[in-house]
């Protein structure tokens, strides 16, 4: 293996913030598939365009569950097995979840396209908004196993040691969909179904381009014959569950938030949340991309027994993450109001309302990355099951629950606090496991 590979660098800030930055850049033009599109519906289409996204939202995530669980699972395998000095072993494994994931995707995108209209109208669409469903759905569902294999190469030149291009395919893929965006919805005119092909042309790039460094037997990590490795695959699934159970909670939490606001405001109230929720993501996508990017290295470290390595990732990654928590929730006060315009310049009553709702949700940002780092590090230590616990606490269990009952006490302000109590919760169990663990794995 090359001595200038990441893994034999020395652990300190600078090295893991050169390694990183990449990913978080990387993650947050990942972000912008969807927020592009809800810019330029919002302004070219209307609310109703915004409502529609919204509600075909979950599908997506169902349709990404599979792909992020093997991504960071396999993940986690493929840099222990790097750790260790199996090399073809890695390489192999690395095939064989491509093909498996690839083909499960073809599956589900078949049996969402035969019940798009049902599952719509179950995820809290009406007779006005299921037809921009249907317009915008059925294009961006067909793109499923381009987008999966976006989700898998991205993680993979992680951890072969090419973050570079990751980011440069992320910014590619991020540029052609707003171009397209702009030029299908704003000149040509084509509705939801332009913004759909945008982003799906800009999965493309995303997607396809990598093949060329896997195809390549020099590249660290490259396809070889793939061999069933039963156990390992199970583990790989259990080592991403947590990622699962993000992606699935989200489509819950989407869908809840979707009929509570439905309820509540109405039509409006869906487009609100919406562009909040979008405007969440990407400040919280600096976490997901961090934690992409420090995996590898404690999944190697892991690997090779070296806990010393681990104890430095660990702190740094602490202060690293402290920092852009406090940094990511200033941005999100200070740039309200423009942020807010950018989605409602056209609409004061639907600019009003996102106002006031994402001042007291950008509050769960304090939070959010705390627990997606405490998350993503067992995940790298091969513990899907702490790291399951986490992401189930927040999402599926503390999340959904506080959108059930707070609006039911508090009303359209129950909405909005929803996803700062459920961090605020969730950063408490996190600390805990941290603590728990902490000389179970040397940190």
């Amino acid at each position: 293996m090359k001595e200038n590979l990441i893994y034999h660098k020395e652990i300190n800030m600078k090295n893991m913030l050169s390694f990183t930055v990449p990913t978080m850049i990387r993650m947050i033009f990942i972000s912008m598939y969807s927020i592009v599109d809800g810019i330029v519906v919002s302004n070219f289409v209307g609310s109703l365009g915004l409502s529609a996204i919204n509600i075909v939202y979950p599908v997506l995530n169902v349709c990404m569950a599979l792909a992020f669980m093997l991504s960071a699972g396999s993940n986690a395998i493929i840099g222990k097995k790097l750790g260790e000095g199996k090399v073809h072993e890695a390489n192999s494994f690395m095939s064989l979840t491509v093909i498996v994931n690839v083909a499960a995707i073809i599956v589900l995108t078949g049996l969402f396209l035969m019940w798009d209209k049902q599952i719509y109208m179950m995820l809290g669409a009406d007779k006005q908004l299921l037809p921009y469903c249907i317009e915008y759905g059925r294009v961006i569902v067909m793109g499923g196993p381009i987008w999966v294999m976006q989700v898998l190469f991205q993680s993979y030149l992680v951890t072969a040691d090419r973050p570079g291009m990751g980011l440069w395919l992320s910014v590619g893929a991020g540029v052609t969909n707003i171009v397209l965006d702009l030029l299908f919805v704003g000149v040509f005119d084509m509705g939801l179904a332009g913004a759909a092909v945008a982003s799906v042309a800009g999965m493309v790039v995303g997607g396809l381009v990598p093949l060329t460094v896997f195809f390549n037997k020099k590249s660290l990590l490259h396809f070889e014959k793939p061999v069933w490795r039963g156990k390992e695959f199970l583990k790989a699934l259990g080592n991403g569950s947590s990622e699962m159970v993000s992606n699935l909670a989200s489509a819950i939490t989407t869908t809840l938030f979707n009929l509570q606001m439905m309820a509540l405001v109405g039509e409006k109230g869906v487009a609100a949340i919406s562009a909040i929720l979008y405007l969440q993501f990407i400040f919280i996508a600096v976490f997901f991309g961090f934690v992409s990017g420090i995996s590898p290295v404690v999944s190697y470290n892991y690997g090779a027994e070296n806990r010393e390595n681990i104890k430095k990732t660990f702190r740094i990654s602490m202060k690293i993450v402290t920092i852009f928590s406090v940094a990511m929730f200033a941005l999100a006060e200070i740039f309200n109001e423009l942020l807010v315009w950018i989605f409602a310049s056209k609409d004061p009553a639907l600019s009003e309302l996102m106002v006031y709702g994402f001042r007291i949700i950008a509050i769960s940002i304090l939070f959010s990355g705390l627990n997606i780092f405490a998350s993503g590090f067992f995940t790298a230590l091969n513990n899907g099951k702490i790291s399951a616990l986490i992401s189930m606490l927040r999402t599926f269990v503390l999340e959904a629950g506080a959108l059930v009952l707070l609006p039911e006490i508090f009303g359209i302000d129950g909405v909005w606090w929803a996803l700062p109590v459920a961090e605020i919760m969730a950063a408490a169990v996190a600390v805990a496991m941290i603590v728990r663990y902490r000389k179970t794995y040397g940190y």
